[in-house]
């Protein structure tokens, strides 16, 4: 991989609208496209969302694998302190922002990755620092 490619921290939002079926192509194709460049990352908190949502254990055991091949960012002590730092500062705007969405982007910015999802929540942490995304609602 080379230093100045892009990665995409793919959040579990963007997973799930991806593989739905009736997704468009427009979708699927960035995210295949991704995928196919070995630009995508994912972190311990997205694979929890996404492997307690299979239906299987083939399943579970068949997304895990895929997972294994991606980029992989490890939570820290500075990363979680700045997740808490985040929710605080944003609570105090009147911004309540789910836990696990406070950790995926402060992972986001600690690496410098771009942070690809469906959740509007997002948006709202990145009015406030300089959180990089791409809003796949927006493309939808």
């Amino acid at each position: 991989m080379n230093k100045n490619d892009k990665l995409f921290l793919i959040d579990t939002s963007a997973w799930i609208l991806g593989l739905k079926r009736n997704s468009s192509n427009q979708i699927k194709n960035i995210l295949t496209e991704i995928l196919d460049k070995d630009q995508s990352a994912t972190t311990g908190i997205i694979i929890l969302e996404l492997l307690q949502g299979t239906r299987t254990k083939n399943e579970y055991a068949e997304i895990l694998s895929d997972l294994s091949a991606l980029h992989y960012f490890e939570v820290n002590k500075e990363i979680w302190k700045r997740a808490s730092q985040l929710g605080f500062d944003l609570r105090r705007m009147g911004k309540t922002i789910p836990s696990t969405d406070l950790l995926i982007a402060s992972i986001a910015l600690h690496y410098d990755l771009t942070l690809l999802h469906a959740d509007n929540h997002f948006e709202q942490i990145q009015e406030h620092n300089n959180l990089k995304t791409k809003n796949l609602y927006k493309i939808a």
